[in-house]
């Protein structure tokens, strides 16, 4: 009975058809939205990395937005409309994070200079305490994604090696690394709560070269920002090599600014940034 219906009525099947797709678009469109504000936050680092190994998810998602957002325009159902309203909102979401940048999801020499400037006391006591808690001879990187330990390298009395860990395994380890390097649980808090307070992500110290140590400012993309402060002037040769390598730019007589480049991409500061910021601040 109901298969004769549907031969005498081939229109609702058609429309139970739309309807279903219209419901699968607002599932894509959900999901798209949810990636725009993740890549807008994230500052194109795990969101970048998950699209890329995945990226059949976002583009098989868009695909099937687009054919549903082009059947919802015929407004047949609520779905449709609900499908409607969700695509217009995709296009808006999408157009205004690309017109308003996240203010951590770009980086330059001058936005580095203004931040040390704000925060170049606190950086200096970080030093001094990073030199303050760690073993003779140890070194640790540490690195921070919020609130999660993200990285935690170290390297032992005696090694000149880095032991490298990241993600859930340096989570996972974190209590045995600290020993490694003579870390409390309190010193470990304190890094961590200093870090934030200042808008770094990261530190490197080492024990073996006491006299400069790295502030990760921001990760761009597979690019890294950080601060390498010194506790002395630096030597005549030490400007020289900064002002010739262009993954430096030399801010004071105890300050660098360094760029890190990741697998692929650039490799050095942006062509034209370094030149452009030593003639507004002659070294």
């Amino acid at each position: 009975m109901n298969n004769n219906n549907e031969e005498l009525n081939p229109g609702k099947k058609v429309t139970r058809e739309r309807a279903v797709m219209v419901k699968i678009g607002i599932v894509c469109s959900v999901l798209l939205m949810a990636d725009i504000i993740w890549f807008w936050f994230d500052n194109l680092t795990t969101a970048f990395w998950f699209n890329l190994m995945f990226c059949y998810l976002p583009i098989f998602s868009f695909i099937l937005f687009f054919i549903a957002f082009i059947k919802s325009c015929r407004f047949e159902t609520v779905w449709h409309k609900v499908m409607f309203a969700c695509g217009i909102a995709t296009f808006l979401l999408f157009i205004a994070c690309s017109l308003i940048p996240n203010p951590k999801s770009s980086c330059n020499p001058d936005i580095m200079a203004k931040h040390y400037e704000e925060h170049k006391v606190e950086m200096r006591e970080l030093c001094d305490y990073m030199q303050s808690v760690l073993d003779d001879s140890t070194a640790v990187v540490l690195e921070f994604e919020g609130n999660c330990l993200d990285m935690f390298h170290v390297a032992a009395a005696g090694e000149n090696r880095f032991s490298n860990y990241w993600n859930e395994e340096a989570r996972s380890k974190r209590d045995s690394l600290m020993q490694v390097v003579g870390l409390t649980e309190e010193e470990y808090v304190n890094i961590s709560k200093k870090l934030k307070n200042m808008g770094c992500i990261g530190v490197k110290a080492s024990r073996n070269y006491p006299e400069s140590t790295e502030k990760w400012f921001r990760r761009i993309g597979l690019g890294k920002y950080d601060f390498v402060l010194y506790n002395r002037p630096m030597t005549k040769e030490e400007k020289e090599n900064a002002l010739n390598d262009d993954t430096l730019i030399p801010y004071n007589d105890s300050t660098l600014f360094h760029y890190g480049g990741g697998a692929i991409g650039l490799q050095v500061f942006p062509k034209g940034e370094k030149e452009a910021f030593l003639k507004k601040h002659p070294y």
